[in-house]
Parts: C-alpha cells; structure tokens; sequence
C-alpha cells in the first residue's frame, strides 16, 4: 500500500515572489556596492571631491571625477554579468562558504582586468581622450569590491542557514530506490537541514502490486518508476535523486522526457549508475554525497557572450598596445 503523493505535498514554503525578490534585492545592492566601490576608489587614491556644488547651488560631478564617472556604464554591467556567469544569485540547494568566496574572487578579478581593457580602449569616447586614468583606482576598485560583494555573499548564506534550520523553504526531493544510497541520503537530509533539502517521498523501482511497507526510513513511499512523472507533479517535488543501481536507463529517459524542463525539476544520480549518462552532465555533490547533475542547462546567451568577450578583450589589448607602440617606434 503506497501513500498518495498529494498527502506528501509540503505546504510551509515560502511563497513563489520570495526567491525572486532575493535575487532582485541582492542584484540591486550589486549595483550599489560597484558604484560606492569605485567612488571610494576614486576618493582614496587622489582625495579629491567626487561632487560639488555650482555657484547655482546644482550638484554636479567634480571635474576630477568627471572621466571615470563615464566608466560606470561599463563597470556596472562587467560587475554583474561576471557575478551571474559564476553563480553568485544562485540561491537554491547546496552551498559552500568557502566555495562563494573562491567564485567571489574570479568574478571580481575578472571583472576589474576586463574593466581596466575596457578603460584603456574606450578612454571616455571623444571628451577625455588623451586622458590619463589612474592605475591605482581600479586596483582600490578591485579590493573594495571584492570584499563588500563577499561580506554581502556571506551574510546571505547565513541567513539562509538560519532560515533552513527552522524548515522554511527546503527542495521537496524525492528518493527513487530503497538501498543504502538512499539510506545515506535520507540521513544526511534529515541531519543537515542547512543543505536546503527535504525528502518528501521514495518511488520505488518495482511494480506497485510488489511494493512491500508503505515507509522507507520514515519515508513515505507514494510510487514506483513508471509513475514518477505523475508522483512529481502530485507531490510538487522539485529534485528526484536516483539511487538504485538497477533503474533502467531507459526507463530513466523516459521519465525525465515525460517530466520535461518547464516544471523546474532537477534530477540527480548516484555515481553506481555511471553506465547510463548522457553527456550533459556534471559532477555534484550534496553535504558529503556525490551526485551527478543530468542535462543541467547550458550557458545562457548572455554568459555565452561574455564568456567569449573575455576571450577576445586580451587579445583586443596586447592587439592595441602593440599597434602604439609601433606608431610611437
């Protein structure tokens, strides 16, 4: 006798707008700390006024600042598209402070050598042309960057681990198998809720008519395999980890066809069921659990641009500096 899945739904989620708003909220205080970095960078390195008042009474843009203030439609966007092609609003499932902090500084020291090509090529369009910028602001920059966007990294994920440990807003997961991977992975679940899962139900890989218990662990069981696709939209589960080994590859594909991407769920598989990977995959791990990622998606537009932006500024930038140095030769 199995469980329904409807009975395993879990109602104490935070609502839908929450995790956007998070994500808009952390987007625009980016914003913030890019510009305030590089104001303060400015300050630092030639302690001059950033505004200043007309004899009008208008506050305007101090003549020093005046040059860098054009390089802001640059840094801003830099700053951000680097922040969200490593992952930094990714705010569901596992995270590593250690690892947030690692993606922190490739983003920041990134973004500030692209900035400073960026910088040396434009030169402020026509206006300041012959102008010269000072090294040592973007260096500030970088500095004060990468620790403000880090310190904002880290207070994010401690609230979540707060949030977490009181239940709110966990993966509904589901467990297909009733081994010892799905024994550890229960375990680990239940012992670290700051993982950010919850496991909801198991689906057994055998018939409905074979299935024997209605628990597992604790665990409801609400299905078998040939029914995933209807237990995931019943029980509103938004992982499915695989951990039997004896799951049918076929049978898998099938499911996760059925299943399709618009419902937002993500399967994962053990490592014992190495035999049946597509190619898009990608190596994961959950707590001190090894999972694999099936056809997570690939790189957006967005990052595909830039990810081939950043392979061609250098070569734009030695390209220029060379052609300067032959016409001053």
């Amino acid at each position: 006798m199995t469980t329904d899945a409807r009975a395993v739904r879990v109602p104490a989620r935070a609502p839908r707008w929450v995790v956007p708003l998070v994500k808009t909220v952390l987007a625009v205080t980016d914003v913030v700390l890019t510009v305030v970095s590089f104001m303060l960078a400015f300050y630092l390195r030639h302690h001059d006024l950033i505004i200043h008042r007309t004899p009008s009474g208008d506050w305007t843009w101090s003549r020093e600042f005046a040059p860098y203030v054009l390089l802001l439609p640059l840094v801003i966007p830099i700053r951000l598209l680097l922040l969200r092609y490593y992952d930094l609003y990714r705010i569901r499932g596992e995270f590593s402070f250690v690892e947030d902090l690692a993606r922190v500084f490739r983003a920041t020291a990134i973004g500030s050598l692209l900035i400073v090509a960026a910088t040396f090529m434009y030169r402020g369009g026509v206006t300041y042309r012959t102008f010269s910028y000072s090294r040592a602001v973007f260096l500030f920059d970088f500095l004060l960057a990468l620790a403000s966007i880090g310190l904002v990294r880290m207070l994010l994920r401690g609230g979540q681990v707060l949030v977490r440990r009181r239940g709110i807003n966990l993966i509904p997961t589901l467990i297909v198998g009733r081994g010892p991977e799905a024994v550890l992975c229960i375990q680990e679940m239940r012992a670290r809720p700051e993982l950010g899962y919850r496991v909801i139900g198991i689906v057994d890989n055998g018939s409905l008519e074979a299935l024997a218990g209605s628990s597992f662990e604790g665990v409801p069981v609400i299905g078998n395999l040939r029914s995933l696709p209807e237990v995931i939209r019943d029980s509103g589960a938004n992982e499915v980890i695989i951990s039997d080994p004896n799951v049918p590859g076929e049978a898998l594909f099938d499911v996760m066809i059925q299943t399709g991407r618009r419902r937002g769920v993500e399967f994962r598989i053990a490592p014992t069921l190495l035999n049946c990977l597509p190619s898009k995959t990608e190596i994961d791990q959950v707590g001190s659990l090894p999972m694999v990622t099936l056809f997570r998606s690939p790189l957006s537009s967005s990052a595909r641009v830039l990810k081939r932006g950043s392979d061609l500024t250098p070569v734009l930038a030695l390209a220029r500096n060379w052609t300067a140095a032959s016409e001053t030769a």
